[in-house]
């Protein structure tokens, strides 16, 4: 059965009731339609035997599964209705062992959008206590039943429900209704907490989806905003009405009219859709900009120039909309195409702000590669403007005349997997003086211009912290200097944000909340910078029943948001698999614009001229060619205060993330994919991990430290054009404190911090700081050098010196400090120290690692279990002081093995070894 049959609607309802026998499970599953065979999935709580209700023509059944194989097919007593809508069926306990101590859980919904393949859950506990949900929601209210079985005692109840705050006695045999009031963005929603008077907790998630009764609030709504503007609307108001009296009469039916109230829901959705065009503020979508394209598909958010299919088509086209007797008609729209892809791809067509050019990338074929392009607003004198064995795309026009765009010029691989990096250059309008903006390592996203002249852009980075959750929102001015996080970096849901606008008139950014994996769709979602740029309360979900991607969703999801007014956002859409273009206010409704259902339309932006925002004036340059930059700290102990006493901190060290150089091919192109790609990490982390995960498999550098003033002030120079960030030392050359985020300058740049993971919003010292009474310090490189960390080099001459007399191969403890090679090109130390947890590191698992703010004092060598065997005496070992800084220097770093990306089959092996010790 269609899920888009008109008259059943897209909306499916599943519920299920349990009970217990003595050796038997007791299930009665009712949908409002069947979407699958596969019924529900069974298993006990902690996911452990599963096994799938299935429909079959001879009755319900368990399927079991081996490696995705059916393994079993368990006939059960049971039975399905005529319509197949209910299931009742009795399922042995037996089939799933410990399930009276675990619980089950009953997965459903298998088919529906949005829906895992094991279901959306409901979980069981075995009790004397039932708890249930007793008929639909009516006027905002929920009706619960709590039962409890007979015999025993009485069941005494606490919880956060009217009836239940003061607690509540249940007899054996008796069963009460409680009236849950609720309330949500999209519907009727509350938890309902229950604890006994003998410690058991449970939990009821009460949801209510009425698409009639949104799509009339919705409209009464804005008839009220609309009223308040001064807008006539006599005649919606009375409409309103008329529909909320049909609304009534088909509730009061005795029998559900499913067709009735699908042509009601119709009626008030064109009521609503006619009243939204009268809104004076939508003035700016007369006229649209957009791309017609196929998805890219994707597997992850970073990897489109790797993996989506090659699928050419489209075009850059233009959507005239009319306004007749003070109402848009979109319905009337007219497409105008300007520059046919062909056999190509193009993406993110942008005009400048006077309309006089239209930029987009085009992509001619598979083996070629994009290239910007510049054309008239008619199409006429089109020109490419960049070429070369590089990808540059998104072309973001600015107020100074020049060109933001996204380019694979940075020549290197995404750190955590195969395909090349890409982040925002910038060129003059003739395409000339290509400069590099950003000098990450990982890939980035969607310019835009903001009101005071400033880009904002999504990048990726992932200082020792997981890789899944790194993709936010920074801003930079035009010619390079002070990028800085604008929000993200510790919220660890959702995984990234894409597309970031700022909202005329507010201090908010729209944007895509996106998965790491696929392409950059998702909910579209306000962020108030003005309640913190780490607050995950500062997210306003303006599309809530599409739920934060954790997985990416291909079809029901949005894309592409751009402010038309304060309250109004263009984006792209797709409530099937296709992408349309749509406005939607901040309130919860959402109007189709237009929607070619032979090729998806995205990337929408308003054509129309408008006043540029201003140009901020470009950084002085140096009078003489530079490499350095100059960084202020006002007081490194503003975010570590009370944990971290005054006069703790000595010094600052200067690390750097290393970029994994691609490889240049002998026809001048550079190397595309890297499979395996682990073996191209700086460490290896699919053969060793340790007790705390991952170690960092990013190379690392260290260009030295810097003194840090009694005040907590430090004045420094730093290597300009490369991505820095800090750890904070104490006197033993301890961390404590690592900047888990990246900084870069421009040469000749001078930056200032007010001190170490501190409040953004603070001000800083009202007073000169000591170091800002002297020149900048210059850094003082380690004995080593300064550099890449090759812990071979570094590290191991320490356990040669001092530790393999005692632990080599054959030490009976397992402890082997040597240098000796595995297959792996892997020391015996290295793996020694990570596997056995002799040193503590933040882990950098893609899931596991988390992006959460570490504390200070939690991390590192101060809490390496190796230096508490060394400082109690540990057989008379006396290390220098060199020794001891390397080892935690290396350990500070996060622990990566090798300097570099070399791939690792082409490292030196344990041949080379035996060659060089028999030389």
């Amino acid at each position: 059965m269609s899920p888009y049959d008109f008259d059943q609607g897209p909306l499916v309802e599943c519920a299920v009731r349990a009970g217990w026998t003595d050796g038997d499970l007791l299930l009665g599953i009712c949908t409002s339609r069947l979407l699958s065979t596969h019924v529900a999935v069974i298993s006990r709580s902690d996911g452990a035997g599963v096994g799938v209700l299935t429909y079959t023509n001879d009755g319900p059944v368990l399927n079991t599964y081996d490696g995705g194989q059916l393994k079993e097919s368990i006939s059960l007593d049971g039975k399905f209705n005529d319509s197949l809508t209910c299931c009742e069926v009795r399922l042995p306990l037996a089939l799933l062992p410990d399930c009276r101590a675990q619980g089950i859980r009953v997965g459903l919904g298998m088919g529906g959008q949005h829906t895992p393949a094991v279901g959306r859950g409901v979980s069981f506990r075995f009790s004397r206590l039932s708890v249930a949900e007793i008929g639909p929601c009516r006027g905002g209210s929920f009706r619960v039943r709590l039962a409890a079985a007979s015999g025993g005692e009485a069941i005494r109840l606490q919880g956060d429900a009217p009836g239940l705050v003061d607690g509540l006695s249940v007899a054996p045999g008796q069963a009460k209704m409680l009236s849950i009031p609720a309330q949500g963005p999209i519907g009727p929603e509350q938890s309902l907490t229950l604890e006994t008077d003998s410690g058991e907790s449970y939990t009821l998630h009460l949801f209510r989806y009425d698409p009639l009764e949104r799509t009339l609030t919705l409209m009464e709504q804005m008839v009220g905003r609309f009223a308040a503007k001064g807008i006539d609307v006599a005649a919606e108001r009375e409409q309103a009405a008329k529909l909320r009296r049909l609304q009534a009469s088909l509730a009061a039916a005795d029998e559900p009219d499913l067709s009735a109230e699908r042509r009601a829901l119709f009626d008030a959705s064109l009521a609503k859709r006619r009243l939204f065009f009268r809104d004076s503020d939508l003035a700016p979508i007369e006229k649209i900009l957009f791309v017609k394209r196929h998805a890219f598909e994707p597997s992850h958010n970073y990897s489109v120039l790797l993996d989506s299919r090659w699928r050419p088509g489209g075009s850059v086209c233009v959507l005239d909309i009319p306004c007749r007797d003070g109402r848009f008609e979109p319905d009337e729209g007219q497409v105008t195409e300007l520059f046919s892809a062909g056999a190509g791809i193009a993406r993110n067509p942008m005009a400048t702000f006077d309309l006089s050019k239209i930029y987009f990338g085009y992509r001619p074929s598979e083996s070629g590669y994009y290239h910007i392009m510049c054309m008239d607003p008619d199409g006429g004198n089109l020109e490419q403007l960049t070429d070369g064995p590089f990808h540059d795309y998104w072309p973001c026009p600015l107020p100074d005349g020049g060109i933001a765009f996204i380019s694979t010029r940075c020549k290197g691989r995404y750190l955590c997997w195969r395909p090349q990096a890409a982040v925002m250059f910038r060129m003059d309008a003739d395409g000339q003086n290509i400069r590099p903006l950003s000098y990450a390592n990982l890939t980035e996203w969607a310019p835009s211009v903001m009101s005071d002249g400033r880009i904002i852009w999504t990048r990726s980075e992932y200082i020792d912290k997981g890789a899944n959750f790194g993709h936010t929102l920074w801003t930079i001015r035009p010619d390079g200097t002070k990028p800085e996080l604008i929000y993200g970096n510790t919220v660890i849901q959702p995984a990234g944000y894409a597309n970031g606008r700022q909202v005329p008139g507010t201090n908010e950014i729209c944007c895509t909340m996106i998965s790491h994996f696929g392409d950059l769709n998702g909910p579209l979602a306000l962020i108030d910078i003005d309640r913190g740029r780490l607050n995950p309360d500062a997210i306003t979900n303006m599309t809530p029943e599409v739920p934060r991607p954790g997985g990416w969703p291909i079809e029901e999801c949005f894309r592409d948001p751009v402010p038309v007014a304060t309250d109004y956002f263009l984006c792209s859409r797709a409530p099937r698999r296709q992408f349309g273009l749509y406005v939607i206010d901040r309130f919860g409704n959402r109007e189709l614009l237009y929607l070619d259902l032979a090729i998806g339309s995205m990337c929408p932006t308003l054509y129309r001229e408008v006043t540029p925002p201003p140009v901020l004036c470009g950084m002085e340059e140096p009078e003489e060619e530079v490499e350095m930059g100059q960084l202020v700290v006002a007081d490194v102990y503003r975010g570590l205060e009370p944990a971290v006493a005054r006069g703790t901190v000595k010094y600052i060290r200067v690390a750097q993330e290393l970029r994994s150089d691609l490889t240049q091919l002998p026809d001048g192109s550079y190397q595309q994919d890297h499979e395996p790609f682990m073996h191209w990490y700086a460490a290896p982390v699919d053969r060793v991990s340790g007790p705390y995960g991952w170690p960092s498999y990013v190379a690392k550098a260290t260009w030295g430290i810097v003194p840090v003033e009694e005040d907590g002030s430090a004045n420094f120079h730093v290597p300009a054009g490369k991505v820095l960030y800090f750890q904070a030392l104490d006197e033993d050359f301890n961390e404590v404190q690592r900047m888990r985020s990246v900084v870069q300058l421009r040469p000749g740049e001078t930056r200032s911090c007010v001190g170490c993971h501190e409040d953004r919003r603070s001000a800083p010292p009202v007073r000169q700081g000591i170091a800002l009474r002297r020149p900048p310090s210059r850094l003082q490189a380690p004995p080593w050098g300064a550099g890449p960390m090759d812990y071979q080099r570094v590290v191991q001459p320490v356990w040669d010196a001092k530790c393999v007399c005692c632990h080599d191969q054959n030490d009976q403890q397992k402890i082997d400090l040597t240098g000796r090679l595995d297959a792996d090109r892997i020391p015996a130390s290295y793996r020694t120290l990570i596997s056995q947890g002799w040193v503590h590191y933040a882990d950098c698992g893609w899931e596991s690692g988390g992006c959460e703010k570490l504390p200070p004092l939690t991390f590192g060598s101060l809490k390496s279990r190796l230096w508490k065997v060394l400082e109690g005496g540990h057989q008379d070992v006396q290390l220098t002081m060199e020794e001891i800084r390397r080892i935690k220097c290396w350990t500070d770093l996060n622990c990566p093995l090798w300097p570099d990306y070399i791939f690792r089959d082409n490292r030196p092996g344990p041949e080379s070894q035996r060659i060089t010790d028999r030389d």
